[in-house]
């Protein structure tokens, strides 16, 4: 399952964006749940399994996921939702399995939906 969230004008960076989404660590090394961990509950982390994107002004969703990783299976109804949703964003967020996430509803970013995918 893949989860998409999108918002716009809320990250000036893509550092201020990563902040949200990665954990930080101690000085000895224990993780410390980012923002976006502890809004949406997620578990099962896999950092090579979050993409995210950033562009300078709102675009349709269309735009913003081009080249996101198995767009062929999922990015049509994740677009015609959002469509739906009349969203424009400058941001997006992608959450592929293992990563789980317990209430995505819960972020504090526009969660658009979930949606199954072929992973090939």
């Amino acid at each position: 399952m893949l989860h998409v969230f999108a918002c716009s004008g809320r990250f000036p960076s893509w550092e201020a964006l990563q902040a949200y989404l990665s954990p930080a660590y101690t000085e000895d090394g224990d993780a410390v749940p980012s923002p976006f961990f502890l809004e949406t509950g997620l578990t099962h982390y896999e950092p090579a399994c979050i993409e995210s994107a950033l562009l300078a002004s709102p675009a349709p969703l269309a735009e913003l996921l081009d080249g996101m990783s198995y767009a062929d299976s999922w990015l049509a109804q994740a677009c015609a939702d959002a469509d739906a949703q009349g969203l424009l964003a400058d941001t997006a967020v992608c959450v592929f399995a293992p990563n789980r996430l317990a209430h995505p509803q819960r972020s504090s970013l526009h969660y658009v939906g979930s949606y199954a995918y072929d992973g090939g």
